[in-house]
């Protein structure tokens, strides 16, 4: 029997975390997703896009993706890729960050796919570590 592991709005996001499963040794499986890329507006309606392992992997697989969320992998790929930059607290060198997107870029999002039906992407974006709870903005 399958469990699922943990929830994402994206196949994308969802294919990484499977990805890294894979690379540890564990059988992941994905949910929900043809309904997501053919209408992503529903994908907190049906639960998101699900990765999900066998019962008896469950529990190093949580393991595993709270890793992988939490970006302790990231230091691997700077490894193995010379051009791969992670993105770094510009007070303490921290890699734990949280970023979201401003409300200005929420509300053209959803004006303009509203108005247009095209996307805006979002230029402006807040940052915090959460190791030392430094803010930062980024504009790109």
């Amino acid at each position: 029997m399958l469990k699922t592991v943990e929830s994402f709005s994206d196949p994308l996001t969802a294919h990484l975390a499977k990805g890294r499963l894979e690379v540890e040794g564990i059988l992941a499986f994905i949910a929900n997703e043809n309904h997501v890329w053919a209408n992503w507006m529903v994908s907190h309606a049906l639960g998101g896009v699900k990765v999900q392992v066998l019962e008896n992997n469950f529990e190093e697989a949580k393991m595993i993706i709270g890793q992988h969320l939490n970006g302790e992998f990231e230091e691997d790929l700077s490894e193995e890729f010379d051009n791969f930059e992670v993105m770094t607290c510009p007070q303490c060198g921290g890699i734990k960050i949280h970023s979201k997107a401003s409300l200005f870029s929420k509300i053209m999002l959803v004006l303009t796919f509203g108005i247009f039906r095209i996307i805006y992407k979002t230029l402006n974006t807040s940052h915090q570590c959460e190791l030392c709870k430094f803010k930062w903005k980024s504009f790109f």
